[in-house]
């Protein structure tokens, strides 16, 4: 699991970019400045997440990385496969190298805060804090690497849906298949050997400065064995209907992000004096509240929908994306996929 869902929400937010890039075209909306303000905005709500709820968000990293993604729109699947290849994997590697060995991640705070802060029990103490260690504001330290590597996986993404990976099934079931394979036994091991690093069970020296690299493509693969298991498993009907029960909390997910957040704020922190459990339950009591909490979002994100189109954050962010109207001002060519 570990790093796997990072990989997937990013590559799955590059299909995404090509799902609405299409969908633009169609409508005759002007892609460009559409999106430059979607992100721009969704940045904002991460912003506000980030410091006012928690430090870990990773919105921002998305629509940052996003704005990016408008510079390669037009590039053909070869060549977008050597950039996602050189940021997912050589880059990666090499500021994994950097901050781990090299002394680029020195943070100018005590690194006790990360653990002891969810303790704090006031709230603005707790934002001082929060701010204090969010990696957003130890830019240089801490962003980088999450910024190469999701940028990577979403040109993985964007690949994705111009070769149709989630429409043609049987006319890429090899690709399919491949992801399967390697994905289950390359990425498996190499799963493994992160996990060992991170024990301190293995020393990446001298001598094994090409493990990162080959740790963090077989990781990738891991994911998109994930992702094309999925696809393989979703023609199957009672698989189908199985998780279909999913597509609610997808269709409101930034709305569940946030309440997740906001969840363990009252719940699990100390900071506004809810419950404050954070040290005060098992690992088998974490899982059990994690596991319940997941089954209340799905159930009221579909009663929601019974009623609503899509989650209440998606709805203002998408209001708000179309206060200005946007008119095609590029040729067809230029946003055809």
């Amino acid at each position: 699991i570990n790093r796997k869902f990072i990989t997937l929400f990013s590559i799955l937010f590059g299909f995404g970019f090509y799902i609405q890039m299409t969908r633009a075209f169609k409508k005759g909306i002007d892609f460009n400045s559409y999106f430059l303000k979607r992100m721009a905005l969704l940045f904002l709500i991460g912003a506000a997440h980030c410091f006012l709820i928690w430090n870990g968000d990773i919105i921002m990293s998305y629509a940052f990385g996003g704005v990016f993604l408008l510079l390669v729109k037009n590039w053909s699947v070869k060549r977008l496969t050597l950039f996602a290849i050189l940021f997912s994997v050589v880059l990666t590697g090499v500021i994994f190298i950097g901050n781990s060995f090299l002394g680029w991640q020195e943070h100018t705070y005590d690194f006790n805060l990360v653990q002891s802060y969810p303790m704090i029990g006031f709230y603005p103490e707790y934002l001082g804090v929060n701010y204090r260690i969010a990696p957003w504001t130890n830019f240089w330290q801490d962003m980088p690497l999450t910024l190469v590597f999701t940028f990577g996986n979403m040109l993985v993404g964007f690949i994705l849906g111009k070769i149709s990976f989630f429409v043609k099934r049987n006319s890429l079931r090899v690709l399919i298949n491949t992801f399967i394979v390697l994905g289950f036994t390359v990425g498996l091991l190499c799963s493994y050997l992160f996990h060992l690093v991170n024990a301190g069970k293995l020393d990446v020296g001298l001598s094994l400065a090409w493990l990162p690299f080959v740790v963090i493509g077989g990781m990738l693969l891991q994911t998109l064995g994930y992702m094309a298991l999925f696809v393989k498993l979703g023609t199957i009907p009672f698989v189908k209907r199985l998780t279909s029960w999913f597509k609610y909390v997808g269709r409101t997910a930034l709305t569940n992000y946030i309440f997740q957040s906001l969840f363990y704020l009252l719940v699990i922190f100390h900071a506004v004096q809810g419950y404050g459990l954070y040290g005060k339950i098992s690992r088998a009591e974490t899982y059990l509240l994690a596991i319940s909490f997941f089954t209340v979002q799905s159930l009221i994100s579909y009663l929601w929908l019974k009623k609503n189109n899509q989650g209440p954050i998606e709805y203002l962010w998408k209001k708000w994306s179309y206060t200005t109207r946007f008119t095609v001002t590029k040729r067809a060519a230029d946003v055809e996929p």
